[in-house]
This record gives C-alpha cells, sequence and structure tokens, in this order.
C-alpha cells in the first residue's frame, strides 16, 4: 500500500473516531449541555479515574438501515451506547452509559448486544457495574429484535444479583423495561429535578387510563426516595451522582486504615439514649458515635425512617449497619420497615458485609392497616433475610427489645446490651396485663404496681436476658465502639453455613 493509502487509512481513523464522540451530532450534544446536563461520555470521564477507559464496541451501528425513515436518519455509531472497563478510585469495573442524543437512548438490538458482553465480562470477573441512565426504554422501532436482545439484558442483570455490586445513577428519563433494569440493581440514586423512574409515561397512561399525570406523580425522585423505597438516594446534579457512586465503591471495600482509634470509648451514649422507654431521640446520632468517623453513608433514608440502613466502618472494616429509629413510629417495624431491612441485610450478605444491628424496638406496628397490607409476610421476609444470611451479625440492644421484632437481636452471632436495655416477649405494659390480669378496682393500686415492678425486675431489663443467656453480656455505653469491635474482629472471618 502506498504512503498515500496508509494516510488515508489512518485519517479514518480519526474521523471515525469523532464522529462515535458526537453521538447523535453536535447540535444533540449542545441542546444536552444547554440544558445543564452531561453528555454520555462526560458522565464516565467524570467517574473513571483519568485515561483508564477502555471503551468496547465504539463503532457498532445498528442493522436496520431500510425499515424506516426515523432509523435511517439515526445510523450513529456505538447505537447510542457508550460501555467498556474502567478504573474508579483503582478499582476496576464495568461501566455503561445511555446516550440520550440517540433516539433519546433507547436501546436497540446491537446496543442491547454490546452491553450483555459488558456484562458477561463482568461476571466472568466479579467486576462492579456502573450504569449512568439515561435510557427511553427498547427501540421499539426495531421491533421483536430489540425486544429479545433487552430480554437477555435483563436476565443477565437478574443473574448477577449477589454476584457483583451493580449500582444506577439514574440522569434522565429511565422507562420500560430501562426502569425494571435500574430497579433490579443493588443501588439506585436519582438526579433531583432531571431524572424520572417508571413504566409508563404520562402520554401513553392518559391514552390507556384517561388519567393525566405529571412526570414528577408517574416517577419522580422524591416518588422513589419516599414511596416506593426504588430510589436509595436522591443527589442535587450529576456530578454529586458521581460522587456518590464513589463513595459507595469506596465503602464496600472489605478493609481501610481506621480513621479513628478502635479503642476510642463512647461516652455520649449516655446522653444521647434516654432511660425513658418512650422518650424519642435520634439513632443516627448513636451511629456516628460508634463508626468511623466519616464513614456512615445512609441509605433510603427518606423510605420507612422507622428503620435506618447504612454503610459504615468500624475500626477500618467494611459493615452494614441496620439500626431502629424511635423519631419514627417509635422504632416500629412495619411494612416498608420490613421491606427495606430484608433487602438491604439480604445484599449485605450477599457481598459478605458484617451486619450490625443496634436495636430499639417495641414491636411490629400493629393494627388493621398494617395487616391488610402485608405485614405477616413482609415481616417473614424480614425473618428470612437475618435467619439465612451468611456474614457474621452482631447486635447492640441500645434500651429496648420487644415482641417479635426482636428479630432485629434473636439471630446474632453475638448479643450484647446497654445496662438499661429492656428485652421481653412483649411491651412492658401489654405484658404486665398479660401476667397480672386486668386490674381489680377493689385491690390496692400500690400493691399492684409493687408486683408490676417486681415481675419487670425480674424480667424485662439487661440483666434478666443476660441470665437467661440470651445477651451476651451488658456493657458499659462508653464502651460500645470497644466492645463492638472486639465482637467484630473474633467473628469477621466466619463464614455462616445457614
Amino acid at each position: 500500500m502506498s504512503e498515500k493509502g496508509i494516510q488515508a487509512l489512518l485519517g479514518e481513523v480519526d474521523e471515525r473516531d469523532a464522529r462515535a464522540e458526537e453521538g447523535g451530532g453536535r447540535a444533540r450534544q449542545e441542546r444536552q449541555k444547554r440544558l445543564g446536563r452531561m453528555t454520555a461520555r462526560e458522565r464516565i470521564d467524570a467517574l473513571a479515574d483519568a485515561g483508564s477507559f477502555v471503551e468496547l464496541g465504539k463503532h457498532v451501528l445498528h442493522r436496520m438501515e431500510g425499515t424506516s425513515d426515523l432509523l435511517d436518519a439515526n445510523l450513529h455509531p456505538g447505537d447510542g451506547l457508550v460501555c467498556g472497563l474502567a478504573r474508579v478510585g483503582g478499582r476496576n469495573v464495568a461501566v455503561y452509559a445511555h446516550d440520550p442524543t440517540v433516539l433519546r437512548g433507547a436501546l436497540g438490538h446491537q446496543a442491547s448486544l454490546k452491553l450483555c458482553r459488558l456484562l458477561d465480562f463482568a461476571g466472568t470477573r466479579l467486576l462492579p457495574v456502573i450504569a449512568l441512565a439515561d435510557c427511553d426504554g427498547v427501540r421499539v422501532e426495531e421491533g421483536t429484535l430489540a425486544i429479545d436482545a433487552y430480554g437477555e439484558v435483563i436476565r443477565r442483570t437478574v443473574l448477577l444479583k449477589g454476584k457483583l455490586p451493580q449500582i444506577t445513577l439514574v440522569c434522565g428519563l429511565c422507562v420500560g423495561a430501562a426502569a425494571y433494569t435500574a430497579a433490579l440493581t443493588d443501588l439506585t440514586a436519582m438526579v433531583a429535578g432531571q431524572s424520572y423512574l417508571f413504566i409508563t409515561g404520562p402520554k401513553v397512561t392518559k391514552v390507556v387510563t384517561g388519567e393525566e399525570v405529571t412526570l414528577d406523580d408517574l416517577g419522580g425522585p422524591q416518588l422513589h426516595a419516599r414511596k416506593t423505597g426504588a430510589a436509595h438516594a436522591v443527589v442535587e446534579s450529576e456530578k454529586a451522582g458521581i460522587e456518590w457512586i464513589k463513595s459507595v465503591l469506596a465503602a464496600l471495600e472489605p478493609q481501610r486504615a481506621a480513621a479513628d482509634p478502635v479503642e476510642r470509648s463512647t461516652p455520649e451514649l449516655d446522653k444521647i439514649v434516654p432511660t425513658e422507654a418512650r422518650k424519642a431521640y435520634d439513632m443516627r446520632k448513636v451511629v456516628s458515635a460508634i463508626f468511623d468517623q466519616g464513614s456512615v453513608i445512609e441509605l433510603s433514608a427518606a423510605f420507612a425512617p422507622n428503620l435506618l440502613t447504612s454503610l459504615a466502618r468500624l475500626g477500618g472494616r467494611a459493615v452494614a449497619v441496620v439500626a431502629s429509629q424511635p423519631t419514627a413510629l417509635a422504632g416500629c417495624i412495619d411494612v416498608d420497615a420490613s421491606r427495606k431491612g430484608a433487602a438491604f441485610v439480604t445484599w449485605a450478605s450477599a457481598m459478605r458485609l458484617p451486619v450490625i444491628t443496634l436495636v430499639d424496638v417495641p414491636g411490629y406496628l400493629p393494627g388493621r392497616r398494617q395487616e391488610e397490607g402485608g405485614i405477616l409476610p413482609h415481616g417473614a421476609t424480614l425473618l428470612t433475610a437475618y435467619a439465612s444470611a451468611k456474614v457474621p451479625l452482631i447486635c447492640l440492644v441500645v434500651r429496648k427489645s420487644y415482641g417479635g421484632a426482636s428479630v432485629l437481636s434473636y439471630g446474632a452471632d453475638i448479643k450484647l446490651a446497654l445496662p438499661t436495655a429492656r428485652v421481653a416477649p412483649m411491651g412492658a405494659d401489654a405484658l404486665v396485663e398479660v401476667v397480672l390480669g386486668p386490674e381489680n378496682p377493689e385491690a390496692p393500686s400500690d400493691e399492684r404496681a409493687r408486683k408490676r415492678e417486681q415481675w419487670l425486675e425480674a424480667n424485662d431489663s439487661a440483666w434478666a436476658a443476660a441470665e437467661s443467656g440470651y445477651v451476651d453480656r451488658v456493657i458499659k455505653p462508653a464502651e460500645a465502639r470497644r466492645e463492638l469491635a472486639r465482637a467484630l474482629e473474633a467473628v469477621a472471618t466466619e463464614r455462616r453455613n445457614a
């Protein structure tokens, strides 16, 4: 080949690379920027360590030429999906970003096959999968070819659950099958003011049901953060979302240098936790006092706020934290808390994160609405999650552990309690009524009060629980961090066979 021919080929490399990097064209990319949003490549560049991204299928084209004017006008290299391998904080990951400048990011047959290849690569090497979602679902113009290929994407997403972390940041629209894919991943964050997650959009909803609804009503960030639980975090911007992904990936690293000494005492717990059984306090302050400084990342904060779920570190070791929250429903477990806790414990076990539970629970929330809402089957999923966990389980009864909600404590490998803690089959007042029977108006009230205190002292205290063997040790509040760290060290290498 002549020198001129070689130079032409080299020039074609540059030309084709430039075309691929333009996505759906410069005009559409400029529109994306005017909206204050990143392009697909900018999102990946912001996430990946500098110079680490290795793209797969950069020049792939759809194979539907001549089938429609719309597809003929959108024959773009990459076919609306940018994907490949990268490093984030030095850790190898698989990452993909839908390109909304190409048919609003809708995935066709070729792009779906490209994504399947990436997911297969991640599965064989156990790489975290990061999705930067901005997708109008399946590319309906391609018919069953696209449906079949996207079905393979969903199948692989399901098969990878529990094997490696899958994290989604919803940057824009995420519709139909793409919404299911996001919901199937382990952790999902949504960008406030610009991201939407739903199965059916407002136009189709109106056609089918006659109902007029807004994007926010159907699938805005607050809906999924507060009501459905599909959003584990709502972030202010795409950049904030990318930083959130980086912090979560860092939190999943098994061991790091401790942010503060394991032997640090926690005398503040005496001031945080009231001795009165019904007085509210913020369990977040307890979590912050016990775990490594700056290490706590709370997930699903707005959904089922009566149960806190967080990633954290204790002495540098990565752990999952479940904690009752007395400021919401007095810390009772309801349907949503059962769903939230079960999903989190199951995922933590799959990620091999020891689970530390801080317990202050008066019971499952009673009432007809809860029973009709499925507190029995959903509560059973929480029982199942703890019972089937294959990681160390440690609990600290902070103030009370009553009734069936003692699921938060009774399955633990090591159980600790503060001296003021109470453990009983049900709440103290109800239990006294069962044990002593209804109050007799002719009997002296002070005699009943005396019997009540005697019974509670013998049966509803940390020492009664310790003497019966339910609690392993009663510890001082100032020693909570130290004792939990010692317990974790003792069982950290354990692999449960349950």
